[in-house]
């Protein structure tokens, strides 16, 4: 992001992408963080982590040098000076509806006198951080995922010291009355409106759940990033992908089961030959 002259940020050029994880497994972490994405989410509000995983998460990714996103519901902003104070870069705040959350997370998110947070150092000193810790301002990203959130994206991207706006597809379809089907009109104006109201105060958005067929389209809708499927979706996806290739090609070149290998696999014992007799 680049710095304007009122402070906030005005999205890149190019679209950034960024992985998100549901799995609180280091080797996974450490695949995401080898792969190349320009951030690394990290989810605890529908993620199987809890803190001391994703503290574990959030310093091999540290250590990798990739930016980490951690998202807090709503109702979990007391969680954010602790993730911080592990290293997190920034953190995205689930069902944003209201200007007030998302005050209430910057709040959280500042030291005195510009904010409630008490202060840890970063990562417990082995991080350099600035003389003036005014100067630390970790992320703050608002996720509107509802119809509130749609109706007051422009007074939320007024927030001072918001750094952007996510949006949750699936969420805002369920909180619009449209279920899973995106390609409702009502479902890309409320996209159109949260674009809007983020470009409108040089804040990046940001879209979750994108398969990579779609970054295209989303790219022209006017997304400044997309957050590829989520670790889980890939396994899922790939186990399933690999199992249907291969039974495809097993269907096509089959040989009969019973001469050699049984159905489940085990191997069919042979029939001895019979011994000539002794006359």
């Amino acid at each position: 992001m680049r710095a304007t002259r009122r402070g906030k940020t005005k999205p890149d050029a190019r679209v950034r992408l960024g992985g998100w994880l549901a799995i609180p497994e280091p080797l996974v972490v450490e695949v995401a963080g080898r792969a190349g994405y320009d951030w690394v989410g990290l989810d605890l509000q529908h993620g199987a982590w809890d803190l001391g995983t994703a503290f574990r998460g959030i310093q091999l990714l540290d250590l990798l040098g990739v930016p980490i996103l951690v998202r807090v519901s709503e109702e979990d902003l007391a969680l954010i000076p602790r993730v911080l104070d592990q290293g997190a870069s920034g953190i995205v705040v689930a069902m944003a509806s209201s200007p007030e959350i998302v005050a209430a997370a910057i709040d959280r998110a500042r030291y005195a006198p510009h904010g409630h947070r008490s202060y840890g150092g970063q990562r417990f000193g082995m991080r350099a951080e600035p003389a003036d810790l005014a100067e630390v301002r970790p992320a703050i990203y608002a996720m509107l995922e509802d119809r509130r959130g749609v109706e007051a994206a422009r007074e939320i991207a007024a927030v001072p010291g918001l750094a952007g706006l996510h949006i949750g597809p699936v969420d805002l379809g369920l909180g619009l009355s449209l279920g899973r089907d995106r390609a409702q009109p009502a479902f890309t104006a409320a996209l159109e409106a949260i674009l809007a109201a983020g470009h409108g105060e040089r804040l990046p958005v940001v879209l979750h759940a994108v398969k990579p067929g779609e970054v295209g389209h989303w790219i022209q809708m006017g997304f400044d990033e997309l957050v590829l499927t989520a670790d889980i979706e890939v396994l899922r996806l790939g186990f399933q992908g690999q199992l249907a290739t291969a039974r495809e090609a097993i269907d096509h070149k089959e040989r009969p089961v019973s001469a050699v290998i049984g159905p489940y696999g085990q191997a069919r014992r042979q029939p001895r030959p019979a011994r000539p007799k002794k006359r």
